[in-house]
């Protein structure tokens, strides 16, 4: 398989980022009886060891028992499982591969070991058929697993494979589509042996094995020490494309620094801390601000750690050739010039000289954006929303400066529109607020059409999968802005009411709905435009100066 260049830096992201791996199978562990052992060892009735199977091997002296060589880990006929193999395929990727062999009847329970083994793990490798028992037990766990991923952890990335020596691979992804579908699990299909179930990717691969047929052989099956490497191929294919992978670098270069960052938080640094907090109480509590303290160290992390501005233009030019652009744009006469030319020129080296041939308006543009989202996924407006928007991880809403927000407004007699504005009130004034006192939040009513005139847009996704929306910041201070009423709670922030699947703020004269929260940079340029509304400054001029500054220059 030839790898283009974003495949290959997602392979390295892969690489990089997995670390832990678990192995269950129940097969790993042969018993040996105490006679077996040696004399001058201590002993249990029975003990377990890290072995197939072992020959007899005849005594020379009964004081001594036989070596075990490496020579008991060479692949056998049947198919016999070889752990040590296994194991040191992961090694040799610097990852760290626990195996787990289950007692017979084992619970897959969330409670149970195997299911808190495998909950946090990046890879969870199970063999299909355990004592005797093809799929159920596989069945039962990758269900708890899935379900726990898609409602109680969501997002939470993993691969799962089944490795096994049964012949029919098709049929055991078969089986296990059918069972996540009937516990009302979202499964898309991906391939003959792939499938995905949210964040959870589950493959199908076969131990090497006889009378396989040959398009399964190719296909799906893999020595053990070669498990390693098809494993981050698998783990790197859920995260390919440039951003996925880029966010995976990110991500995993924090993984890999923890230490660096463990150690600017030294707890030779708790006295300074406590005195610092004990400076700024009663208004703010310093362990406020070590949230923050932590994401500057990460981000420092993350910057460092990108791919030089040469691997940047060979990854994106090497996308954009292989992409076929074939959108045609018309130059400044109307005349339709060669298709994909332009486009192609303005992706690789910037809009300077296309702007010279064709008119680069956002019509010229919807064409490009259409033909690079064929789909319909709405790319440009996602992009757009992860620009300005900050996302939201937790299950509360509280009301801030940047956050947006949308009302029911009456227009005639009956007809409702929704309103959207933005919270206006500064960062500092909206935290530390007493419990049960009433607090007025100053809002900014923003507009869903510019009407044609100038003005910055940002793009917002609504709640609820509803799309995504363009606002502006238009308009006079005595038609935009308006004050509304909250009563602080607890967390002496004003939080919003969970109502269903929407987050409400109950205002003492209406009541708002939380729809995002910009981002600190695009919340502060909404409210520098704002501001600039106030410091106008209206003067009295003879008018025909005024007229004369306003001609053109030509005339």
């Amino acid at each position: 398989m030839i790898l283009t260049l974003a495949n290959e830096f997602a392979l390295e992201a892969a690489r990089k980022y997995l670390q832990s791996i678990v192995f269950v199978d129940d097969e790993i562990y042969q018993p040996v009886l105490a006679s077996d052992l040696p004399l001058e060892v201590p002993i249990a009735a029975e003990m377990h060891v890290f072995a197939k199977p072992i020959e007899p091997v005849e005594k020379t002296d009964q004081n001594q028992s036989p070596e075990v060589s490496d020579a008991s880990f060479e692949p056998q006929d049947g198919g016999h499982f070889h752990p040590k193999q296994l194991v040191e395929s992961f090694a040799r990727e610097g990852m760290v591969c626990a195996l787990y062999e289950p007692k017979p009847d084992f619970s897959t329970a969330p409670e149970s070991e195997i299911f808190k083994l495998c909950e946090r793990a990046d890879v969870v490798i199970l063999d299909w058929e355990f004592y005797k028992t093809p799929g159920a037990k596989v069945l039962e766990l990758l269900g708890g697993l899935v379900t726990e991923a898609q409602t109680e952890v969501p997002h939470h990335i993993r691969l799962c494979a089944i490795y096994t020596t049964t012949q029919n691979l098709q049929h055991i992804a078969s089986e296990i589509c059918d069972y996540l579908l009937k516990l009302d699990l979202k499964v898309s299909i991906d391939g003959k042996y792939n499938l995905s179930a949210g964040s959870t990717r589950i493959i199908v691969l076969g131990k090497p094995s006889v009378g396989r047929p040959d398009e399964q052989a190719k296909a799906a099956e893999v020595e053990e020490d070669k498990l390693a490497q098809r494993i981050i191929e698998e783990f790197a294919s859920m995260h390919q494309g440039i951003l996925p992978s880029m966010a995976l670098q990110g991500l995993a270069s924090i993984r890999t620094n923890t230490k660096k960052i463990l150690d600017k938080f030294h707890r030779d640094m708790d006295g300074a801390f406590l005195i610092h907090r004990g400076l700024i109480l009663p208004d703010d509590d310093a362990f406020e601000q070590i949230p923050e303290l932590l994401v500057e160290e990460a981000l420092a992390v993350v910057v460092d750690n990108t791919i030089g501005v040469e691997r940047a233009t060979d990854i994106a030019v090497q996308a954009i050739d292989k992409i076929g652009i074939k959108t045609a744009w018309a130059n400044k006469n109307g005349v339709l010039r060669e298709a994909g030319k332009d486009a192609i020129e303005l992706l690789k080296s910037g809009p300077r000289k296309v702007q010279a041939r064709v008119n680069l308006d956002h019509l010229a543009l919807d064409t490009l954006h259409a033909e690079l989202d064929a789909a319909g996924s709405n790319a440009k407006e996602r992009l757009a929303a992860l620009y300005a928007c900050r996302t939201q991880y937790g299950n509360d809403r509280s009301l801030a400066f940047g956050t947006i927000v949308r009302f029911d407004h009456q227009v005639g007699d009956q007809d409702i529109q929704k309103r959207y504005a933005i919270c206006l009130m500064p960062l500092c004034d909206s935290v530390r607020l007493k419990k049960d006192a009433n607090y007025q939040f100053p809002f900014w009513t923003l507009r869903a059409d510019n009407s044609g005139a100038s003005s910055k847009g940002i793009v917002v996704e609504l709640p609820e999968q509803e799309g995504f929306i363009e606002l502006f910041s238009m308009g006079k201070p005595r038609d935009q802005l308006w004050l509304e009423s909250f009563k602080a709670g607890n967390t002496k922030k004003v939080i919003a009411e969970r109502r269903g699947t929407s987050f409400v703020f109950e205002g003492n004269a209406k009541e708002i709905e939380w729809v995002g929260q910009l981002k600190p940079s695009h919340a502060q340029r909404i409210a520098h435009e704002i501001a600039g509304t106030f410091s106008r400054v209206g003067v009295l001029e003879a008018e025909w100066l005024r007229l004369k500054s306003d001609r053109p220059k030509c005339c």
